[in-house]
């Protein structure tokens, strides 16, 4: 009796076997693995956000946040905008090179007892960044790449237009136009600022060429009153930037020169876009002769903002007195008829401007040129605004 008592509490307190054991630490181990190999996941995609956060603060450290206003313009361009070049390295967003227009620190680090955080991305690799535009992350394995824009000339060599007129909406004319100066400040890349200097055309046109991103003082300096009238221009990336000086005065009416002295205008409600099915890649629009004598014409400037369009075909009436397919014309650019053409008084006379397209060479692509407003100016200084409205298919 004794003995089965003995053998029943042996019984009752036996262990696990062998095979129980191996089966719990082979699933704790999977279950460890794969909470680990969760864990690093987890820990990857938070430095990847870290990261491309980062990224993103580096960009508008070189070229500003976009998103930013002022009084209606964009009031941060970072360092290109101070400076007008790209920065050497990243140090040159955290310490001034020496540069008087150098305006930062442009980004801070996240951490104050690690000098160079912002160089680094979360995996403590430094930022691959040599005064390109864009900027990139390799300690995840796989790059992180931020660009800043497509090329620098999109950031350092943008274009400012514009023009001159007095109260009515008449240009300087070949009379006064060299009573005019305009000078643009802008950063010259080298810690200075630059100073450049034109004159407006007869029709009262004038550009600037290669200018950086920012904001920027252009001055119109009228001699004859020695008076001085200061704007300053928001120009962004990749941009053509327009504006018009109106003068508070009738200074120079029947100054415009040519056979008819400035006796030709815009016939108002005139202007249209065109095309087959809804194309609408070409313009049209009328002028007409008010004055008393004929007026000869040899040439036209169309300057526009917006879309980038380049166009072929100038007709008078029904002649094509101006063809050129490669490279074809852009804003701003002077194209000269094949032979001049002569309004006489009281006449009108319809100008269209066809095949606009979004490259210089061509092709098949076309430019929609509905809803634009254009700046006509003729080679006698007459200049007026073509508004060209709803397309109108043909």
């Amino acid at each position: 009796m004794q003995l089965q008592t003995s053998t029943s509490r042996l019984v009752d307190q036996r262990g696990f076997t062998l095979i129980e054991v191996v089966i719990v630490l082979v699933v704790s181990a999977i279950l460890m693995t794969v909470a680990m190999r969760s864990g690093k996941e987890i820990s990857d995609t938070a430095k990847t956000e870290q990261t491309r956060q980062e990224l993103e603060a580096v960009a508008f450290a070189v070229v500003g946040n976009p998103d930013l206003y002022n009084a209606g313009a964009r009031a941060d361009f970072g360092y290109v905008g101070d400076v007008g070049a790209l920065p050497p390295d990243l140090t040159a967003l955290v310490i001034n090179p020496g540069y008087a227009t150098w305006n930062g620190p442009y980004m801070r680090n996240r951490f104050e007892q690690t000098a160079d955080d912002f160089a680094k991305d979360a995996w403590g690799v430094e930022y691959s960044y040599t005064g390109g535009t864009e900027i990139q992350s390799s300690g995840s394995g796989s790059p992180i790449v931020r660009s800043f824009a497509v090329t620098e000339d999109q950031l350092l060599r943008n274009r400012i237009a514009g023009s001159v007129v007095d109260v009515n909406g008449t240009p300087p004319g070949p009379i006064y136009q060299d009573s005019l100066s305009l000078l643009l400040s802008f950063p010259n890349g080298s810690g200075g600022y630059a100073t450049s200097f034109t004159v407006p055309d007869a029709g009262g046109y004038f550009s600037f060429d290669s200018i950086p991103i920012g904001n920027h003082r252009l001055a119109l300096i009228y001699t004859p009153y020695n008076d001085t009238i200061t704007r300053f221009l928001s120009l962004a990336p990749g941009s053509e930037l327009y504006t018009e000086f109106r003068m508070t005065l009738d200074l120079w009416s029947g100054s415009s020169g040519g056979a008819g002295g400035g006796n030709l205008a815009h016939v108002s409600g005139s202007d249209t876009a065109w095309g087959g099915t809804g194309e609408c890649d070409d313009i049209s629009f009328w002028i007409e002769n008010a004055g008393s004598a004929a007026v000869t014409i040899s040439s036209l400037t169309v300057t526009w903002v917006s879309p980038t369009a380049y166009y072929e075909t100038i007709k008078w009436g029904n002649p094509t007195i101006f063809n050129e397919q490669n490279p074809r014309v852009g804003s701003g650019e002077l194209a000269v008829f094949n032979s001049s053409q002569t309004i006489e008084p009281g006449s009108q006379v319809r100008i269209r401007i066809l095949n606009f397209s979004p490259s210089p060479t061509g092709g098949n692509s076309k430019v929609a040129m509905n809803n634009v407003s254009l700046q006509m100016t003729l080679s006698d200084g007459t200049s007026f605004t073509v508004t060209t409205g709803a397309c109108i298919d043909v």
